[in-house]
């Protein structure tokens, strides 16, 4: 996942520079509104999906690494393709 990606899957502007603090209330909001226990069952893998997809926004931009995360998610339609479904 490259920096951009992460900033916009957290609200951020592609090309802002968030701070730690910043990051981390950005995170805790968006993993509140996607997390899998709060959706049904026919809908988990999504949210799933979405879910682990913050968890590595977040990873990404505390730790400044963009470039390492490139590799990380194909996303096709907010899942990434080695999900298995």
């Amino acid at each position: 996942m490259q920096g951009d990606e992460a900033r916009i899957l957290l609200g951020f502007p592609p090309d802002s520079r968030p701070s730690p603090s910043q990051v981390k209330a950005a995170y805790k909001k968006k993993v509140w509104e996607s997390h899998p226990d709060l959706f049904p069952v026919d809908k988990k893998p999504h949210a799933e999906s979405r879910f682990k997809l913050i968890s590595e926004a977040h990873s990404c931009l505390l730790s400044g690494n963009y470039p390492v995360f490139v590799y990380c998610y194909k996303v096709q339609n907010c899942i990434p393709k080695n999900h298995g479904l």
